[in-house]
């Protein structure tokens, strides 16, 4: 068969009367030559709303054969997809269309509702009951993992001689909230091949000396990116320990290898410096890389390192990781120090369900205040730290454009020998941009 080189564009047009009136409906389907741009002719179709499903794949044809595509082409398989009806339920079908229209959108959450009604009202429609599935209950955001994926697609693209790629982003979504893998790196190499005498001789916390151990370290920092509103940017990970520098409770560098730089202060000045000893008698400290008319701090973003004036202040918190999550018990974690400024609330901890419930969080970033933030997700016990990602299901922000809690996102991270800490950063959208913060909570 002729290999399709157009482009599709159809729209759905459907006018409904009141009561027993009669139903019409008009489908209008243009095509376009993607090598050119130019239209290739548009098929329509309108008639009474008993004869859509008739008058659907009558258009289907139509527009294959605008497309230069003869249906004799065709093999009788792939004729008898096209013709079969996957459904013949109108309601079905506009719940099936305002689903579409919302997932492309990026309002997962209310397309799955939509795929759900269609397939409630018509159990055959198998289509319906895949997109469902295929949706995430969260609506998207703008995490790192949306950024990785994208890249991970782009890169696979390039490698195969293509162009153009897709990317099914609530798949991808569904895909990361199931804990499931959508893009994978190299492992780092086995802490057994390195020779002793060269690791962990950075400084840790509160000492000039550590044993075998992982450190984990949040930023929260914004770009300017060419645009007149900053983005702000959260990234939280578990790092080893001789990938981490500091000295005197000062984050001074964090690298995955000797040489790979991730994020460095460059000497630029120290603000909002400070410290808590856990009740397991670890340490944790936050502070800020202040801008400075003279250097800048340096964080690497999307493979690129990234200086002042694109980069603004860079909120940091670090603490030892723990060796293992507790298997057993209940803890409430309480803010005590960071990056966000008047923060009220707790964050509940079952470690035999691994269940993490934020409750009524409120804190300040900049000049907007974020209240009833709530929340629920559950820690990965594979790792030290135990990380925990999720949306918020409610909250409010009087200040902000357009803040929508599902199209925020929270992370966590376990920190202390018996995991008595938890540093907790955000990325949030106000309607008007992106803001972050982090900041530590502990347990008593």
């Amino acid at each position: 068969m002729k290999k399709l080189s157009h482009t599709v564009l159809p729209a759905l047009l459907a006018t409904c009367g009141a009561g027993a009136m009669a139903q019409g409906f008009a489908l209008e389907g243009a095509v376009i030559d993607s090598r050119t741009g130019n239209s290739l002719g548009v098929v329509t179709e309108r008639g009474d709303l008993n004869a859509l499903f008739r008058a659907q794949k009558a258009m289907t044809f139509g527009i294959l054969r605008s497309a230069g595509i003869s249906l004799e082409q065709l093999s009788p398989e792939v004729r008898a997809r096209i013709e079969r009806y996957q459904t013949t339920n109108v309601e079905a079908f506009r719940a099936f269309s305002q689903g579409l229209d919302l997932k492309d959108q990026g309002k997962y959450a209310e397309a799955r509702e939509s795929f759900k009604r269609a397939a409630e009202l018509d159990p055959g429609f198998a289509l319906a009951a895949d997109q469902q599935q295929s949706m995430p209950d969260v609506n998207v955001s703008s995490s790192l993992q949306m950024r990785a994926v994208m890249a991970s697609a782009a890169a696979a693209a390039v490698d195969k001689g293509k162009a153009t790629f897709v990317v099914d982003l609530s798949r991808a979504l569904a895909a990361l909230q199931a804990g499931q893998s959508v893009v994978t790196v190299p492992a780092a190499a086995d802490a057994s091949q390195h020779n002793a005498a060269n690791d962990y001789t950075s400084n840790p916390p509160g000492s000039t000396t550590r044993s075998l151990g992982n450190v984990v370290v949040a930023l929260a920092y914004t770009l300017q990116n060419n645009t007149t509103t900053p983005i702000g940017l959260a990234s939280p990970n578990e790092w080893r320990s001789d990938g981490v520098s500091s000295s005197a409770g000062v984050l001074e560098q964090v690298r995955n290898t000797s040489t790979v730089i991730q994020a460095d202060r460059g000497g630029v000045p120290v603000t909002n410096q400070g410290s808590t000893t856990l009740s397991d008698g670890s340490a944790a400290y936050w502070g800020q890389w202040a801008l400075s008319a003279t250097g800048s701090a340096a964080v690497r973003v999307s493979g690129v390192l990234v200086t002042a004036p694109s980069l603004g202040p860079v909120d940091y918190i670090y603490a030892d990781a723990p060796p293992a999550m507790p298997s057993a018990g209940t803890a409430t974690f309480t803010p005590a120090g960071g990056g966000l400024r008047q923060v009220q609330g707790s964050i509940a901890v079952n470690f035999v369900s691994r269940d993490v419930a934020l409750q009524n969080l409120g804190f300040q970033i900049g000049n907007l205040t974020f209240s009833g933030l709530n929340g629920a997700s559950r820690f990965d016990p594979t790792l030290g730290s135990g990380a925990f990602t999720g949306n918020y299901t409610t909250g409010s922000c009087p200040a902000c454009a357009g803040f929508t809690p599902t199209s925020s996102v929270y992370n966590g991270n376990f920190v202390g020998n018996a995991a008595n800490g938890l540093v907790f950063s955000t990325l949030l959208n106000t309607g008007n941009g992106l803001v972050s913060g982090v900041h530590l909570f502990t347990r008593p």
